[in-house]
């Protein structure tokens, strides 16, 4: 078992080794990552998830601290994620909120984390979200996530909670205005902290005012609790008001609600991977690179120059949107196996391409110099280029000529020159598999062009007897297979075609 899987797996039993290790997966993220939060979400959907954010210096984590020790009061577990400022040197967390809730570190029915925002907007980091998935499916009954107290920006906590609860204080004089800037419209609940402190009583009237030219929400009217952290007081009622909430969610919009927190989770995720995307397509193409030399030259603006790289890319930049080819892209293919049709296969795959508008280059090894049916095929396609290598002799497998060698170099060479291009958007290496048993390249390079190849480029290798570390690097393999004939026994049919 994979140890990700086994992490996962243990995780989902409550052990705290585990999610601990898993919240650093996901914080860290890549591809380890998401295969954890795939083998987790099927399990999510269970906990209270509450969002606690306001000003810095209002109580939240003094708050936070007096909550937990409530709701274990109730034998009910309880996770939280404490998003702190990103230290400037090391890039991680301050670790300021686990600081004030170390006596807690020991109760076996509280996981405390602290993560850093790491540039992240709205005061909650970019892989909060996962983390709060880690911690639900671990078995948690409610999960608390807590922000740095950005201000007004804060309003992004409301895209992975379900209840969110708004704190203010006496004597912070900017209560108000963070209200006005976005806070009041997100608070299913507020919190007046320090209510012994004089004027707690005119911010309560100053948030009741400022609610009351709020639109109410359908059978829910917001609640304003007074509380003393530092004693607990109103810690009690605060958390009957956070259940009430969650009841009222479930009987009213909980569906409505988690459809718009599904939406806000795709749209982030297909907004990360389009930006991956095209940043790794423009990387590998060397065109990035080159764009900011113009700009740093002047002799383009960013944005004239961001709209010819988006082109080259076919990404209509005005609408944003990639055009429909209908042909899945970026793919690593092997069409590879005894029978014949290999290269019948990837041409046909790149005949689709062209006929949806796209680049194809296709490099033949071994073949330069002979007279092969495709040649005549591809001369008067558009958008088709083709160059084969080699010349012309049979090659001896144990000893080939220099020049056979020197051939299939050079086809090599070319390849990676047309895909650090970034021009077209299929790419096919024809015979490579047989060029790498023969000696005449190294799988090892090939498997370099594999790995620095344009994230949009879809990369196909034909040959019988490909190496096992380029299958393992593929995407998807193809075996074409000798078979008989299913209707006249001892014929053979052509090779490479099944039934």
């Amino acid at each position: 078992m994979k140890d990700i899987e086994k992490l996962a797996e243990d995780a989902l039993k409550g052990d705290k080794r585990s999610i601990a290790r898993l919240l650093t997966v996901v914080e860290n993220g890549g591809p380890e990552a998401r295969d954890a939060i795939a083998i987790l979400y099927p399990e999510t959907g269970k906990a209270h998830i509450i969002g606690i954010t306001g000003s810095p210096g209002v109580g939240k984590s003094t708050l936070i601290e007096k909550l937990i020790r409530e709701i274990r009061k109730r034998d009910k577990t309880v996770g939280v994620v404490a998003v702190d400022p990103t230290s400037p040197f090391s890039g991680g967390a301050f670790l300021g909120d686990r600081v004030r809730m170390q006596s807690l570190s020991t109760d076996e029915g509280v996981f405390i984390r602290s993560m850093a925002t790491r540039g992240s907007l709205g005061g909650v980091a970019r892989a909060t979200n996962d983390a709060v998935k880690v911690l639900d499916a671990s078995g948690m009954d409610f999960i608390i996530v807590e922000t740095v107290g950005a201000g007004q920006s804060e309003v992004e906590i409301m895209r992975i909670t379900e209840t969110v609860v708004v704190m203010l204080s006496p004597g912070a004089g900017d209560d108000i205005q963070a209200l006005k800037a976005g806070m009041m419209e997100i608070g299913d609940v507020f919190v007046v902290n320090k209510a012994d402190l004089e004027n707690a009583q005119r911010v309560v009237m100053d948030v009741k005012n400022t609610l009351s030219m709020k639109e109410p929400e359908e059978g829910w009217k917001t609640p304003i609790i007074k509380t003393v952290a530092t004693t607990g007081a109103g810690v009690d009622e605060l958390l009957e008001t956070i259940i009430r909430h969650r009841e009222h969610l479930n009987s009213s919009g909980a569906s409505e609600q988690r459809k718009r927190r599904v939406e806000d989770e795709v749209v982030s995720a297909i907004r990360e991977k389009a930006a991956d995307y095209v940043i790794d397509s423009l990387r590998g193409s060397n065109q990035l690179a080159e764009t900011i030399e113009r700009v740093m030259n002047l002799e383009k603006d960013p944005y004239t120059a961001v709209d010819e790289l988006l082109s080259k890319l076919r990404i209509r930049p005005k609408e944003g949107m990639m055009e429909d080819t209908g042909l899945e892209r970026g793919l690593t293919q092997v069409y590879t196996g005894d029978g014949k049709g290999k290269t019948s296969a990837a041409f046909g795959l790149a005949l689709r391409a062209v006929g949806r508008g796209l680049r194809v280059f296709v490099i033949q090894f071994i073949k330069g110099g002979v007279d092969y049916g495709e040649l005549h095929v591809v001369g008067d396609l558009p958008r088709f280029d083709l160059i084969a290598y080699g010349r012309g002799q049979f090659i001896d497998k144990e000893s080939p000529d220099e020049e056979d060698i020197a051939q299939a170099r050079r086809a090599l060479e070319h390849a990676r020159e047309i895909l650090r291009g970034g021009e077209h958007d299929v790419v096919i290496l024809d015979e490579v598999n047989v060029a790498i048993t023969f000696g005449l390249v190294q799988a090892e390079d090939v498997l370099t062009l594999i790995r620095e190849k344009p994230g949009n480029v879809e990369l196909v290798l034909t040959g019988r007897g490909a190496p096992d570390e380029i299958i393992e690097a593929a995407d998807l393999v193809t075996e074409m297979r000798e078979i008989k004939h299913p209707f006249n026994a001892g014929v053979k049919a052509r090779k490479g075609i099944e039934y």
